[in-house]
């Protein structure tokens, strides 16, 4: 009775979490090249659940069969089992579950995944599977396979075996609720806005500007509403430098005009290129403020070579859907209701265990 009060206040504040993302996509449905936020939400770690001095029961515990082995794409196992448990390390402790999905990460260990708004596979900050040995799994990603029988093969070698049973005690597994894993930004276009400002732009496809951080660092922005300081640089509303492929951009004079990969020409001379890139690893950008992005802590970014296309005199919006954010937030509210009834309900059930069964 406890545990499903538990459960319940942990989706109620879940719940709340993710109403301050929407509330927040919402404040900024105005904000130029705004980007609106997700919540990835999962359970907290599965715990074995052993019975106390009474008979064991084997409904747990049916004969090993051996495992259902999917392999839907190129590195990635869909495993299932009918006895016995998959482990997997969590910040939270051990998780013993009878289905996971794994893939190795750039090390070789063997994790599970989410997908980030492109459907690509990401392991940051995802758990380990560990072997029977207590130990994570480690393999050569290019050379693995997993059989049926739980042995993992790395190079034509056994490396550890992925099963581990219990004894007759277990009768199963519970968890303390769910929570929230991570919060991930939808990076897709938004609507372009035609201003006729000479020194907006707006970029199609994937890519940002990038900006002069303190330190000597980078920012990311997809904001192209810059302007001009008193000594001729291209910064952005709050003052910071706009960076070209030489540096910080100055520009001197009034006939301006910008190609579609970012050149900048003035009187007809080409006086700068706008230093717009693609990131790879998106998921490790940050939202710092002012519609920038800063890395992660300890995250490297990988810039690559920009492919879309410069649009001069534009400035791109945010891609915050309101009806769909006004439809989420409804949808948090009731669901907040409901679990606030359900931690009532339970609370009146106590009540009436300890004063009238007591009773009895």
């Amino acid at each position: 009775m406890l545990n499903s009060m538990y459960i319940a206040t942990t989706a109620m504040k879940l719940n709340e979490k993710t109403s301050d993302i929407t509330s927040n996509n919402l404040a900024n449905v105005n904000t130029n090249g705004y980007k609106k936020d997700q919540a990835l939400m999962e359970s907290f770690p599965e715990v074995l659940l052993a019975k106390i001095n009474d008979k064991p029961d084997m409904d747990n515990h049916r004969p090993f069969t051996g495992l259902a082995v999917e392999n839907p794409e190129e590195g990635v196992y869909d495993l299932s089992t009918n006895s016995g448990y998959f482990r997997l390390l969590t910040p939270g402790g051990k998780s013993h579950n009878r289905d996971v999905q794994v893939t190795p990460d750039q090390d070789g260990f063997l994790k599970t995944f989410f997908r980030d708004i492109d459907g690509n596979i990401r392991v940051n900050d995802e758990n380990y599977l560990i072997g029977r040995d207590g130990r994570p799994m480690r393999v050569n990603p290019n050379n693995f396979a997993i059989n049926p029988n739980g042995n993992v093969v790395s190079d034509g070698q056994v490396v550890g075996n992925l099963m581990f049973f219990t004894g007759p005690e277990i009768i199963g597994t519970t968890n303390g609720g769910v929570k929230l894993d991570k919060i991930i930004t939808d990076f897709t276009d938004g609507n372009l806005v035609s201003t006729g400002n000479k020194l907006d732009f707006a970029l199609q496809g994937e890519g940002f500007f990038k900006i002069a951080a303190p330190n000597g660092g980078v920012y990311y922005t997809r904001d192209g509403s810059f302007t001009t300081n008193q000594d001729g640089n291209l910064v952005t509303k709050d003052g910071r430098m706009v960076l070209g492929t030489n540096g910080p951009i100055t520009l001197e004079g009034t006939d301006i005009n910008v190609d579609s990969d970012g050149s900048i020409f003035i009187d007809n001379v080409l006086v700068a290129q706008l230093d717009i890139v693609q990131v790879a690893n998106k998921e490790d950008l940050r939202k710092i403020g002012n519609s920038l992005y800063g890395p992660v802590e300890n995250a490297e970014i990988q810039e690559e070579a920009f492919e879309g296309t410069v649009l001069n005199e534009h400035i791109e919006g945010s891609n915050v859907d309101i009806i769909k954010e006004m439809v989420n937030m409804i949808t948090g509210f009731r669901n907040y209701e409901s679990t606030q009834k359900v931690i009532n309900t339970q609370d009146e059930l106590l009540g009436k265990v300890v004063n009238e069964l007591g009773k009895v």
